[in-house]
């Protein structure tokens, strides 16, 4: 089995878009790739495809690792082998070649993000010296009719969100939902205020709406302000389907679960290498 290496770069980013669709054809969850999610997950995540890599066995491409850096860290954003070439060795080759490549870079840090019942790939990264920070878990919500609303909410620059979530949120939050990933983003995206709670939600006009950050200034915390915002703003969007991505920290989930969000099967494990 002769393997090599390439950038994805080099490899296309066409070519790398159909390779990911191939390696996640089977994946738990269905997800498919276009060209327009793809570079909207490179600005946002920060994705480089420079330092991004595509494996060819014999010639073949067979594997593909999005990279995103930050600073003296870097993300594994995401990983896949197309089926034919699973089992045989190539992804413990391409994690090894890409830890490899961090620590030629003077990297500090290495992370990542797996769904929790994927054994294959847990236990693959697991084996690289790869540990969990912390269980990520999602959530969602029925949609509620529209209700007498008390409070006006104001609408914010995401950008001034992203401030205080860098301040004030936990420490070590899931790369997506960090402060300096928040800032990437823009309409149809929006940011709004109550008192002292922040929210941020993906595009309202549609059916399903992704909370994306709820934060609350530390001094304002224990008083109810996010739940009275978040509250407020569903009752002004009724019918919508209210849903928490499985990136959000298992330690704030009590907060969705005490205003009537329900817990999803799908979880992650958010994992993290010192080099």
């Amino acid at each position: 089995m002769d393997l090599l290496i390439k950038s994805a770069l080099e490899h296309g980013i066409e070519n790398t878009v159909n390779l990911m669709n191939l390696g996640f054809a089977d994946y738990l969850v269905k997800i498919n790739f276009d060209l327009v999610t793809v570079m909207e997950r490179v600005r946002y995540d920060g994705i480089d495809l420079a330092k991004s890599r595509v494996v060819l066995q014999d010639g073949d491409p067979v594997g593909v690792a999005l990279i995103a850096q930050r600073g003296w860290s870097r993300r594994l954003a995401a990983m896949a082998i197309v089926p034919h070439a699973r089992f045989h060795g190539v992804g413990k080759w391409l994690m090894a070649h890409l830890i490899a490549d961090a620590k030629s870079n003077n990297d500090r840090r290495m992370v990542l993000e797996v769904i929790e019942n994927n054994e294959p790939a847990v236990n693959l990264y697991r084996s690289c010296g790869f540990r969990m920070i912390r269980r990520l878990v999602s959530y969602a919500s029925p949609s509620i009719e529209a209700g007498v609303v008390f409070a006006e909410l104001e609408e914010i620059d995401i950008h001034d969100v992203s401030g205080l979530v860098i301040a004030h949120a936990f420490p070590d939050l899931p790369w997506q939902v960090s402060g300096e990933s928040l800032v990437q983003l823009g309409p149809p995206n929006q940011a709004f205020r109550l008192d002292l709670a922040y929210i941020v939600v993906s595009d309202l006009s549609k059916q399903q709406v992704a909370i994306r950050s709820i934060l609350v200034e530390p001094v304002a915390r224990g008083q109810g302000q996010a739940r009275n915002l978040l509250s407020t703003l569903m009752k002004m969007h009724p019918d919508k389907e209210w849903q928490v991505p499985a990136i959000c920290p298992q330690e704030i989930g009590s907060f969705f679960e005490k205003v009537g969000f329900e817990k999803q099967p799908l979880s992650q494990l958010q994992m993290a290498l010192t080099l």
